[in-house]
């Protein structure tokens, strides 16, 4: 035999092909191989002489990794001595980097497995359980491997690792619902539903608690117990919330449930305006005000919020006021200002646009409270695969999603922050140069243009809304309503629905009140009372804000006022923006080295603990040390996440000449650096 060639692959295999040189000809045959599972080992398990240890084949287990699955055998050893011996426990599973998938772990799994599965949902939240199991097990194959994975002790095992990395990180004080950059001062929270993350009735599942309860998504039946409470001591307006004459599905008080095949039929969230997800609930009855209502209580305190946004503001702040002298409890939350969001606010009257839009909200900065929007696009994703999951793992792979969500943002908030700083100063610089050409134009001084802003919100504020049907006024708002209702369905048309059978529909809609529409406007401008006629149909949805015939002054163009007033407002935004800013980032750099300041103080104590050998939190000593090691390894991240953020803030002053954002005598990243950090296996 001159020689025998074993690839890597062939050595995990547990029957492998060997190929033998005889007498120069090539012989293939088959062996069995004993394939030990590789973990840390005792250097001894007795007092005898270590060269009477002896390692064996344990009991057969399967090894789950990146490559797939490999059958080996766990190692026990024996001494030939004394005959003791030594079998590895879950304990050693853990030190060497494996999760047990049953209580016996006759199957293991390696952690690397379920970072790289995270990691992959949360840049493809699309990706199922089913597709992922199914590449293992190709792997598996392509290697001359065979057997299969069980899909559901996977997602079992992967939804025990992750949360208890969650009671790790809940143990070190780290929130990863929360912003650094809104602590403890919030500008604006943002509340919306997402009707495409529903999930199907016939998905029971077992009934087991998620893991992940109230941690993001709240309690049902806590959010259940608050809708009951304000249904019984408020009187409900019964069908859907009208904006002038534009009707929106989502503005209502109560709500039937609207879909028998489903059991939660979405998902309400709250955002800041960074886009950080900060709560969610799940919604059982269609979108009612108590869903924002719940969200916005329970964030009043947490966040100190400034603004509340929704898109359906106009209908939603005389809900609250309604509730909130049923209950005095919520007095503080009328304390917020209301914010109706940007985007939203053009399918909304025009009127009410000035009066309740978020760009003319003094104090709210370029905030658009479109901000879900963004958030509701990556979650919509995620949906692909959870209304097929039971109840309690749609609960946990949501949460998840949200926490990957927000360390993605967190991770590149300074950037952001100071981009859209420098961006700011740019677009202030352009606009007072457009309100300059403006001023020159029309030969007006700064106190007239203020003016004209004052003459454009009286006219949103008194102008009436009542009309009877056989006078002419009931034209222009029905031309008003069918307007506005074409626009909000063309941006609700990908938005809100999922199925090419539901948008069909809605462009049969839009077909429809385009003919009404243009019937409405040509018997308006043959009215002999008519003394300016509507523009076509083509040109009214090319505009973005019309001002109406009727509600031009003969003496004074409303179009004009209305347009300095879209650019002094645009001006005043810019300018808090800068401000706010400044202050944000200052809150995140004072919320990094807090954070930073009490991982330290906290290392310190245990320290002193493991020291002493003293234990007050009931730990045992080996739990103690996995904390302490827990607790340096975050502070290093922490200090490693300062210097990035201290270095872009520091240029961002110097390039935009604002105030100090890192203070002086703030904390050195790298001072009083511990030398004794212990490493990932240690945890």
């Amino acid at each position: 035999m001159d020689s025998i060639n074993l690839s890597h692959h062939q050595l995990l295999c547990r029957t492998s092909v060997a190929k033998m040189s005889y007498m120069n000809k090539f012989i293939y045959f088959f062996f069995h191989l004993v394939c030990l599972l590789p973990i840390t080992r005792p250097d001894k398990i007795c007092d005898c002489d270590p060269q009477n240890l002896a390692v064996v084949a344990g009991r057969s287990v399967m090894l789950i990794c990146i490559n797939g699955r490999y059958d080996v055998f766990l190692p026990v050893m024996n001494c030939r001595a004394c005959l003791a011996s030594w079998t590895p426990e879950v304990v050693d599973l853990l030190f060497s980097g494996y999760w047990p998938g049953t209580v016996e772990f006759q199957t293991i799994y390696k952690v690397d497995l379920f970072t790289s599965f995270e990691d992959l949902k949360i840049t493809a939240p699309g990706l199922s359980r089913q597709a992922f199991v199914k590449m293992l097990q190709q792997r598996s194959q392509q290697f001359g491997r065979s057997g299969n994975i069980c899909g559901n002790v996977f997602q079992k095992a992967f939804l025990e690792w992750t949360y208890c990395r969650h009671k790790r990180e809940k143990l070190c004080g780290i929130d990863h619902f929360s912003c650094p950059a809104c602590t403890p001062d919030t500008v604006a929270v943002s509340a919306d539903g997402n009707r495409k993350l529903y999930r199907f009735s016939k998905t029971k599942g077992t009934e087991e608690q998620p893991f992940f309860d109230g941690v993001f998504l709240a309690n049902d039946k806590d959010v259940a117990t608050f809708v009951d409470c304000v249904r019984e001591k408020t009187i409900p307006v019964h069908g859907k919330g009208i904006c002038g004459t534009s009707t929106w599905a989502v503005a209502r008080e109560t709500s039937k449930k609207t879909n028998t095949k489903c059991d939660e039929e979405g998902l309400e969230v709250a955002v800041c305006r960074h886009s950080i997800l900060l709560r969610g609930l799940n919604m059982f009855r269609g979108e009612i005000f108590a869903y924002p209502l719940f969200l916005q209580k329970e964030l009043a305190t947490k966040t100190n919020c400034k603004f509340f946004c929704t898109d359906i503001m106009c209908r939603y702040w005389p809900y609250l006021q309604k509730v909130a002298q049923a209950f005095p409890e919520m007095q503080n939350l009328t304390q917020m200002k209301p914010f109706l969001s940007v985007m939203h606010a053009k399918g909304h009257s025009t009127k009410c646009e000035v009066q309740w839009g978020g760009k003319n909200q003094t104090g709210a900065g370029t905030t658009i409270g479109e901000e879900v929007e963004q958030v509701n696009s990556f979650l919509s994703r995620v949906a692909l695969t959870t209304k097929y999951m039971s109840k309690a793992a749609r609960v946990d792979m949501i949460t998840l999603h949200a926490r990957g969500w927000n360390e993605r943002k967190k991770r590149n908030l300074h950037k952001y922050l100071s981009t859209r700083y420098l961006k700011t100063i740019q677009k202030t610089k352009e606009v007072k140069k457009d309100i300059a050409a403006i001023k020159k134009c029309t030969q007006r001084s700064d106190e007239e243009l203020q003016q004209w802003v004052t003459d454009v919100r009286q006219w949103a504020v008194d102008t009436p809304d009542d009309f009877r049907t056989d006078d002419p006024v009931a034209l222009q708002h029905l031309i008003e309503g069918l307007f506005l209702g074409i626009q909000q369905k063309k941006r609700d048309l990908y938005r809100v629905t999922d199925r090419n059978k539901q948008r069909h529909k809605i462009r049969r809609r839009i077909r429809e009140d385009k003919k009404k529409l243009f019937n409405a406007i040509s018997q308006y401008n043959d009215l002999p009372t008519t003394t300016e006629s509507v523009d076509s149909v083509e040109d009214l949805l090319a505009a973005e804000s019309p001002i109406w015939p009727w509600d031009s002054e003969p003496d004074t163009s409303l179009g004009m006022k209305k347009k300095v007033f879209d650019k002094v407002m645009q001006l005043e935004r810019l300018i808090e923006e800068e401000a706010i800013l400044l202050e944000e980032m200052k809150q995140h750099w004072t919320h990094l080295t807090r954070t930073c300041r009490a991982l330290k103080d906290q290392a310190n104590v245990l320290a002193d603990d493991l020291a002493t050998q003293s234990y007050p939190s009931g730990l045992s000593g080996q739990a103690y040390h996995g904390l302490h090691s827990a607790v340096l390894q975050k502070c290093e991240e922490i200090k490693t996440d300062m210097v990035a953020v201290k270095e872009t803030y520091s240029q961002i002053v110097v390039n935009g000449n604002g105030g100090s954002v890192v203070e002086e005598d703030d904390e050195d990243p790298y001072e009083n650096v511990s030398t004794d950090a212990s490493t990932d296996d240690e945890l």
